[in-house]
């Protein structure tokens, strides 16, 4: 019994090594011992190929919450696919601004969603004071007016370039996208990463945007005070390679 328990253990120890060492090298080589630096999969052959899975559309069609740039060979077609976020289309464009009147860190806007479809990414206006410093953020995207709603949404994090300047966040997960429907209330969180955050989404000191208003998570709405923004839909859809 013991010798069993000691073979146990010293295959479980084995075991560990195994895959701390795979994921502290995080490359992998198959039929080559040096991997290209730039892979973390590099498949080298003179003779064979890489076989993706083969699906039907209706197999395809049925896989849950596909991911951008999920590959399947389509066998009901013919067709080696790709799933991908598609071109995006305009839905708010909030552009109205002025460089003098600046929000703090940590503000959110309220909109209402002009058309139903998936929230692919927005664009604030933000200021950078010092690109030495500390300047990155990520937005959240909550249903309903205020961040007390579900949160629907977190977008990739991104440090803004010096100055004042548009600045695209994007949502790159289709499994955590945002659900928009049209006539629907939804919110926008800026959020600075960090103790010392360097930069600020600028705002108006006015009710520029009739649906929806700016606000601050300590305090809650502003009156008569708007943000800038613009929000983008995608339409994904699986593609011919």
């Amino acid at each position: 019994m013991n010798c069993f328990f000691t073979s146990l253990r010293s295959c479980l120890t084995s075991l560990l090594v195994v895959v701390f060492s795979f994921y502290s090298y995080a490359q992998v080589g198959i039929g080559t011992a040096t991997p290209s630096p730039s892979a973390a999969l590099h498949v080298s052959s003179t003779s064979k190929g890489v076989l993706f899975p083969r699906l039907t559309t209706s197999q395809r069609n049925a896989i849950s919450s596909p991911e951008f740039g999920l590959v399947v060979y389509n066998s009901t077609l013919d067709e080696l696919q790709v799933y991908k976020r598609g071109a995006e289309t305009s839905n708010i464009s909030q552009s109205s601004w002025n460089m003098t009147n600046s929000a703090s860190n940590g503000v959110y806007q309220s909109f209402l969603a002009t058309a139903s479809g998936i929230l692919g990414s927005v664009e604030l206006v933000l200021r950078n004071s010092a690109s030495t410093l500390n300047a990155t953020a990520y937005v959240r995207i909550y249903n309903g007016a205020g961040i007390g709603g579900t949160l629907l949404a977190t977008s990739e994090i991104i440090t803004p370039t010096v100055g004042y300047d548009w600045h695209k966040f994007k949502f790159l997960e289709s499994s955590s996208m945002a659900n928009l429907t049209s006539g629907q209330t939804y919110t926008i969180l800026l959020t600075p990463i960090g103790s010392t955050d360097n930069f600020t989404w600028i705002g108006i000191v006015s009710d520029v945007y009739a649906g929806g208003q700016a606000g601050f998570p300590s305090s809650g709405f502003a009156s008569s005070y708007d943000l800038p923004f613009k929000t983008f839909l995608v339409s994904p859809s699986w593609v011919n390679l």
